[in-house]
């Protein structure tokens, strides 16, 4: 390992399955992609190397990441979403502040949905309330009563 990447181990084409003391991936048409990650990378350029070294259409699919992260308990493994820099930097720094030699990402892929670029009088967006897990309730929306 270069002191300057971190070694990734991306799971893509099914699913994770998480069991009691473990997190394992699993799909009969899994596949195994390696990475090597520069440990000052940005969460936007993990997620062009994803899609450049997989078959996975950006233009159709979103991607969902998950590192396989060790509990202080025992020998236990939990899936860790990684989102933004923030929760990248914590998982490339398992290769530094654990025996973890190397790092299992978990992808899986959700439909992007078609974006409307205007809400139309007290509607809600629907690639936000789809997107992002927002009710329509959470924005306490109604019909516009001013001058029109």
């Amino acid at each position: 390992m270069s002191g300057s990447t971190i070694p990734v181990i991306c799971y893509y084409n099914g699913q994770i399955l998480r069991t009691k003391r473990d997190v394992e991936y699993e799909g009969r048409k899994a596949v195994i992609a390696p990475l090597d990650i520069p440990i000052e990378s940005a969460f936007e350029q993990l997620i062009d190397m994803i899609y450049s070294k997989t078959t996975i259409d950006k233009q159709r699919f979103k991607l969902v990441l998950n590192c396989k992260y060790p509990l202080r308990s025992g020998n236990r493994f939990q899936p860790f979403p990684i989102w933004d820099d923030s929760s990248m930097r914590r998982m490339l720094n398992l290769v530094n502040t654990t025996i973890i030699e190397e790092i299992e990402l978990f992808i899986e892929v959700g439909q992007v949905k078609a974006q409307l670029n205007q809400s139309v009088g007290g509607h809600v967006d629907l690639f936000v309330r789809d997107n992002y897990n927002v009710a329509q309730s959470d924005y306490s929306c109604g019909p516009s009563y001013g001058p029109v």
